[in-house]
């Protein structure tokens, strides 16, 4: 069963966030927020070929977070649509104001 689910499934350790992201390529409107089973909703231009769509990802949520793209990374599902994903953070106070967002976002 899919649908939306109350809270995004994430792991932190330190300065570090690992989560899900569901991609949706091609997309019409480019967007970064919702949920989809505990996944980020994460929605790009970006053809699914060559990696484009997964830099278009990373790109989208390094902007949203608020973090420099080489602090983004995909570690797992590259030509899935269902990717496990690490965000470094450089202090606390920049991982805060992600949780802010994430929390306003979502809520």
């Amino acid at each position: 069963m899919s649908g939306s689910s109350v809270a995004l499934d994430r792991q932190c350790e330190g300065l570090t966030w690992k989560f899900r992201v569901r991609v949706t390529p091609k997309a019409k409107k480019a967007s970064v927020g919702g949920l989809h089973d505990g996944a980020l909703k994460v929605s790009v231009h970006a053809v699914p070929e060559g990696g484009k769509a997964n830099k278009a990802v990373i790109a989208s949520l390094a902007k949203w977070l608020g973090v420099s793209k080489n602090r983004v990374a995909i570690t797992a599902g590259d030509t899935s649509r269902l990717k496990m994903v690490q965000v470094e953070f450089n202090s606390t106070g920049e991982m805060d104001d992600a949780e802010a967002k994430l929390k306003k976002e979502l809520a």
